[in-house]
């Protein structure tokens, strides 16, 4: 997993499903200021920054790759506009993955006497993904904060 600051002008920005907390893009195209061009697919964003991200906006965009997908979490334009936003839901997902599998096990081993494998790898995944999750946002969020001086 890992964050990416790219400094551009959005070119295409293919909406493939939107909703109140999320927009899905097929494909998101930024012509970087070096002349070359970075075609993203497959991009998540939350509402602050998708409103953002439309054909002709220059600034610095702010994404992500996480476990098994990709997106942005934030933006910040020329003209002064600024969002930073990151979907939280594989995060949750991942938390109550490791409870649940964790929960499960010990449930299993002091219940029943015995051991359920399934739980303990579920548990001990989620735990993971919730890790990994975690330190994505934060490191996203510190990135963005320490370029607020960027116009």
């Amino acid at each position: 997993m890992g964050i990416e600051v790219l400094d551009g002008v959005v070119e295409t920005a293919a909406v493939k499903r939107s909703s109140g907390k999320l927009t899905i893009y097929d494909s998101l195209t930024i012509r970087l200021k070096d002349g070359g061009e970075r075609r993203l697919e497959k991009v998540a964003a939350a509402p602050a920054v998708a409103a953002a991200l439309q054909p002709g906006v220059e600034g610095r965009f702010y994404g992500y790759k996480a476990i098994d997908h990709r997106g942005m979490i934030g933006v910040r334009t020329r003209d002064g506009r600024a969002a930073f936003a990151i979907p939280s839901g594989n995060e949750r997902i991942m938390l109550m993955l490791a409870i649940a599998g964790l929960a499960w096990f010990l449930i299993a081993f002091f219940a029943r006497d015995s051991i359920t494998f399934l739980g303990l790898i579920g548990g001990v995944l989620g735990a993971i993904g919730y890790v990994r999750y975690r330190q994505t946002r934060i490191a996203g969020r510190a990135l963005y904060d320490a370029d607020a001086g960027y116009a």
